[in-house]
């Protein structure tokens, strides 16, 4: 009969063991929660990289043109315009070209100002007349201010206006502006497709993300062509 041997676990490799088994069952559901939370990191940055109502800044208590500028009267009675984020998210970084300056007399609808980007151009249009008591040196030969702050440190004209009441009635205000450009996010869906049937030459996948949503800065890279027909569709609206 052979001997009974008795072997204590601790004096053994068998620990080494057990505690391996227990690292990988603590280790199994913590991987699955990081990757769910890698997961959905993923899909908030792809969805901030899509261009939708939510990625749009639309501050209250701005007048807000069918033409994409926007107006604030300040208490010293001056206009200040600039342009909203709807046109900034659309074109990515553009260089801005003042063709009026400080006192000259405008009109509503003179072609105040160049937006450029890479030899292709649009014309912005004044929303209001009035004469020209200052334009914003700060974006002279620099994109970052109108993009990071368009309703503030990065206005572009103040203006004295002459009617400002009339000239803004067809303007939108607060909730309206929301709707509104909600509206013309859509416009610009339908814009695109139509463009890009029409010029066989283009593709849609650099401006589309799956699903049909919009990629942020949708005409940045494209044609001349197309900036052309965007500049009618949707910068010379009459109000």
């Amino acid at each position: 009969m052979e001997a009974y041997t008795y072997s204590n676990l601790f004096d053994t490799k068998g620990i080494e063991y057990i505690i391996i088994i227990f690292f990988l069952l603590l280790l199994i559901p913590f991987w699955i929660i990081i990757n769910r939370k890698s997961e959905v990191a993923d899909k908030i940055r792809n969805s901030i990289k899509a261009l939708t109502i939510g990625s749009l800044r639309i501050p209250k208590g701005l007048f807000f043109s069918r033409n994409h500028t926007w107006l604030q009267l300040e208490k010293s009675g001056d206009a200040r315009i600039g342009i909203d984020d709807f046109l900034l998210k659309v074109l990515g970084d553009v260089r801005i070209e003042p063709l009026k300056v400080t006192g000259e007399k405008i009109r509503k609808g003179d072609v105040i100002a160049l937006l450029e980007q890479e030899g292709k151009q649009l014309k912005l249009h004044a929303p209001v007349s009035g004469q020209i008591s200052g334009f914003n040196e700060e974006l002279v030969g620099n994109t970052s201010t109108l993009a990071r702050d368009p309703y503030g440190e990065g206005w572009l004209f103040k203006v004295e206006p002459d009617n400002w009441k009339t000239e803004t009635t067809g303007y939108t205000l607060g909730k309206e502006s929301l709707n509104w450009m909600d509206r013309e996010l859509q416009r610009l869906k339908d814009f695109l497709s139509i463009s890009f049937s029409k010029n066989n030459d283009l593709h849609l996948a650099p401006v589309f993300q799956e699903g049909g949503e919009l990629q942020m800065n949708p005409l940045a890279g494209l044609e001349t062509k197309v900036w052309d027909d965007f500049q009618y569709e949707f910068l010379e609206q009459t109000e």
